[in-house]
């Protein structure tokens, strides 16, 4: 879902499932880059621990983020209007989730749901929104 080579598929360092996020228009705080969910001492579980915020640039975090996952994929829905699945704070680029997420499709899964991250100083507006999506090729 996420693409890559064929080499990729089999690179030992994609594991988890990983979000790219891209800015929403009209916003002054670029905060695009990937979101990785993963699971840090068991790297093949479909349940993730952790997640890290990767920065396309050199964002240093000022403020917490604050991570939304809604119940849909659709990125054509205002987020206002989408019901949440869950939602977390990130003080820092990698953190330890509050509770275990299911990499998983449909249910309690968040693959193929839309993210967002915001300020935790301006919670209601999204900053950089994507999909999330499996990180490696061997999905059984």
């Amino acid at each position: 879902m996420c693409g890559g080579s064929e080499k990729d598929i089999y690179d030992p360092n994609r594991f988890g499932a990983l979000a790219v996020l891209s800015v929403t228009s009209g916003v002054e705080q670029d905060l695009s880059g990937q979101l990785l969910f993963f699971n840090e001492s068991h790297h093949e579980s479909s349940v993730a621990t952790h997640v890290r915020y990767i920065p396309t640039g050199y964002h240093p975090l000022n403020e917490d983020l604050i991570l939304t996952i809604f119940c849909t994929g659709d990125l054509t829905i205002p987020p206002a209007q989408c019901k949440q699945l869950e939602s977390f704070t990130l003080s820092e680029t990698e953190s330890r989730l509050g509770q275990q997420l299911l990499l998983h499709v449909g249910g309690s899964g968040i693959i193929g749901r839309r993210i967002a991250i915001s300020s935790s100083g301006f919670p209601q507006s999204s900053v950089a929104e994507g999909i999330v999506g499996f990180n490696h090729g061997l999905i059984a």
